[in-house]
């Protein structure tokens, strides 16, 4: 018995501990960074919970310094813990910040190995610190709170879907430019809400961005349909106005690329069947109502791509991602020149074929 003994006190020696492990009653698990002012003279808020029996409560720490890092040891001194980020889910950034140079401020996130790459990334209208001010209307925690405000857009295709890793690839891209969610807040409550999709030149924010609908179709033309689309117009029929209301089915694309001497065209064509659910005038059974409402949802939905385009091209901002296209499949075109130069002067063109195919449960 006593061999046995001493054999385990001998080998307890021989035993190693977790040397980086860091226990959460040391830490304060920071959930949602905001990012005020620029490299040179920048604010950082950091919130973190403030009490275990209820997460919705917490606190935001301050922090100021010339650089994220320096902002960051500077909060952290006004804390018992110490400060923590694995735990990371949004990253607001004042869209002031965003126009300088994004990726200088994000770098202290992207050398950080403890950084979670699946944080979302989002430009608010304002200073950041004010959507950490809505502690009273919290109904769960606050990182929690963001990651699935943006997710459920990202769901209703309104966003493609975003994250620092992602971010990243974007910003360094030369055939697709960055967008990114951009957020107001509310008159009454002051609850963060979505305005659409911030456009980006490179690292830059243009100062530009689209509406919640011009961003939908951005997501489409560009990316994918996510979990579903649902769309609304008012229609000014017979002098009256009706409601149209209806969810896209499928959203097929095809493009072309067509050059004729210097000018060059974009042509794309988009089937799209749709689903109505709300059409007040009914008759959807007859043929020639159904053709009507096809032509005027067809009408709206190219009047909408249309606009969408004309901002981003205004703002050097190829969201959709045509320049990959064009150096994938027309590299004569991207070596002539800058792609940013030529992306701003060319004629893009938009046919849409709609098909009601479900109406409901009512005719």
């Amino acid at each position: 018995m006593k061999k046995i003994i001493v054999f385990l006190l001998i080998s307890s020696l021989f035993l190693s501990g977790c040397w980086d492990q860091r226990m959460y009653k040391d830490l304060s698990v920071i959930s949602v960074v905001g990012i005020d002012g620029h490299v040179g003279d920048i604010r950082g808020h950091y919130a973190y919970p403030s009490s275990n029996s209820d997460p919705t409560k917490y606190i935001v720490l301050e922090g100021i310094g010339k650089t994220m890092r320096e902002s960051r040891i500077d909060a952290n001194k006004k804390t018992e813990q110490t400060m923590d980020v694995a735990e990371l889910t949004t990253i607001l950034v004042n869209e002031e910040s965003a126009k300088k140079d994004l990726y200088a401020l994000m770098d202290v996130y992207y050398r950080s190995a403890q950084s979670p790459m699946n944080a979302k990334v989002v430009i608010t209208k304002g200073s950041a610190k004010k959507f950490l001010e809505i502690k009273d209307t919290m109904s769960k925690k606050i990182g929690e709170y963001y990651f699935d405000l943006i997710t459920a857009f990202e769901d209703a295709t309104i966003y493609p879907k975003t994250n620092l890793e992602i971010a990243a690839n974007l910003m360094f891209s030369e055939g697709r430019d960055l967008g990114l969610p951009y957020l107001n807040t509310s008159e009454d409550k002051g609850l963060p809400e979505g305005e659409g999709m911030a456009l980006f030149n490179g690292k830059k924010y243009t100062g530009e961005h689209l509406t919640l609908r011009e961003s939908i179709f951005a997501t489409l033309l560009g990316y994918r349909k996510a979990n579903f689309v649902e769309l609304a117009y008012m229609w000014d029929k017979d002098d009256k106005k009706a409601q149209v209301a209806f969810n896209i089915i499928n959203f097929k694309k095809k493009k072309k690329v067509l050059k004729d001497g210097n000018n060059i065209k974009i042509q794309y064509e988009i089937d799209m069947p749709v689903f109505i659910t709300e059409y007040p005038p009914d008759h959807l059974d007859r043929k020639n109502v159904r053709q009507q409402l096809e032509k005027f949802i067809k009408g709206r939905v190219e009047k909408d791509i249309a606009r969408m385009f004309k901002k981003s091209q205004d703002a050097s901002s190829d969201v959709v991602g045509i320049g990959e296209d064009i150096r994938a499949y027309h590299p004569q075109l991207w070596r002539e020149g800058k792609w940013k130069g030529i992306y701003k002067d060319i004629k893009i063109e938009t046919k849409v074929n709609v098909n009601v195919v479900r109406s409901g449960s009512t005719r």
